[in-house]
């Protein structure tokens, strides 16, 4: 299967959420996401089989989380992408090789986490990558911020374990000032709470961009307290 072979199965004047090819479709600009209710984790247009979830944030062409569900069987892998052109890449990838452990949504962030995840879902968080947004002005547009990081809080198990991988040391910045003074988390890690190197972590499309120019990666895992 070829990316363009996945076509977009709604008109802009016809969105709703729906699940169509192992993909989570959460449209923009849409006024009735609690409507929708959370998703049946289990229904068999999700997952098969119930087995712990991990999640995905950022996913781009699915490089990494791809790896990670043929790697990992044990595991059911959730990617979230906001850009249909990149979640066709990681459908196409899923497709050929046959992965029945991936659930993709096409969607913003926090709408998706807000909306239509039950409480405790996830086991494991990642954030790979997140758009750095680096113009100041354009900086309160970052996704680690305190609004998304409660709700992460909800919908992750106690003591789960997030991990942002990031290459901009601005963002690293104030992902450790949110974190710091959030209620809802606590680094991993002593100060500065990051570490340059993580062993086993995969390699993403943007983590090879970035290293084969030189620029340093920082890997920040921090806790669920709730």
């Amino acid at each position: 299967m070829k990316p363009k072979d996945l076509k977009f199965p709604f008109s802009w004047d016809e969105r709703r959420p729906l699940i169509f090819e192992n993909i989570l479709f959460v449209p923009q600009y849409y006024m009735n996401h609690k409507e929708w209710g959370f998703v049946n984790w289990y229904n068999p247009q999700v997952f098969k089989d119930q087995l712990p979830i991990h999640i995905e944030y950022c996913s781009g062409n699915g490089s990494w989380l791809i790896e990670k569900a043929k790697n990992h069987p044990e595991v059911n892998w959730i990617a979230v992408e906001k850009k249909f052109e990149r979640v066709r890449k990681i459908w196409s990838k899923m497709r050929n090789l046959n992965l029945t452990n991936i659930l993709i949504v096409c969607g913003e962030a926090l709408t998706f986490t807000k909306n239509y995840v039950a409480d405790a879902s996830f086991q494991r968080v990642y954030i790979n990558f997140p758009d750095p947004w680096p113009k100041e002005k354009h900086a309160r547009n970052r996704l680690l911020q305190e609004p998304f990081l409660i709700e992460l809080s909800k919908k992750a198990k106690p003591q789960a374990e997030t991990i942002v991988a990031t290459d901009h040391l601005d963002y690293v910045k104030q992902i450790v000032s949110a974190v710091s003074s959030s209620e809802k988390w606590d680094f991993s890690l002593e100060n500065p709470f990051y570490i340059n190197h993580w062993e086993n972590y995969g390699s993403s499309y943007f983590e090879q961009l970035w290293k084969a120019k030189g620029k340093q990666v920082y890997y920040l895992p921090f806790l669920n307290k709730s």
